[in-house]
């Protein structure tokens, strides 16, 4: 559903003085928000901790045609907790969003404008920790969420599957009679 942009965001894009951020939120156990600026923000009612220019993102393309693209996400300089933390827990599948805002300054204090605006979401595929011994890469790849609709469908339309799913339900309780059953169609048999 299309969102039009409220009018102080509008604003902000139209000034010449433009302020604009990413924000990225990784669902972990203990969840990984942070933004590309200082400080902490507010967005969707979550704090975002400022990352700098630790946080380093893959453009986000948009196709004609209905295709996932996906999005590589590299943060530097991590605490050991965090990097510990996305070992031990099972990542695959983890949902990541990312938003674009626009910051203004008022009173020497940087206030989010309007509502940041999500630009993408999708799952969590794989992740590299690289290590130096000085410093700590922690790369993510986040394939867009379009990609389930490139999944095969693990379904056998049997009974036992129905039930599975549904227990009690009897609408595929003859499907396995019909696989040897013999039917006339049109003419008479012969």
């Amino acid at each position: 559903m299309a969102r039009s942009i409220g009018t102080d965001f509008q604003a902000q894009l139209d000034s010449t003085q433009l302020e604009p951020f990413y924000a990225v939120s990784v669902e972990f156990t203990t969840p990984l928000r942070l933004w590309t600026g200082y400080s902490t923000i507010t967005v969707d009612s979550q704090s975002y901790f400022g990352s700098g220019n630790l946080l380093k993102m893959s453009q986000v393309n948009e196709t004609a045609d209905i295709r996932a693209t996906g999005l590589n996400i590299t943060l530097s300089g991590m605490e050991s907790s965090i990097i510990s933390s996305a070992l031990t827990e099972d990542v695959q599948g983890t949902v990541v969003k990312v938003y674009f805002g626009v910051l203004t300054t008022t009173s020497n204090e940087t206030v989010v404008v309007d509502t940041p605006y999500q630009i993408f979401e999708g799952f969590l595929d794989t992740m590299t920790i690289r290590e130096d011994g000085e410093t700590a890469e922690f790369t993510i790849t986040v394939e867009n969420k379009l990609i389930t609709l490139e999944k095969a469908v693990d379904r056998r339309y049997t009974d036992q599957d129905q039930k599975n799913l549904f227990a009690g339900d009897k609408g595929l309780e003859f499907v396995d009679d019909l696989q040897d059953k013999n039917v006339a169609w049109g003419g008479g048999s012969n």
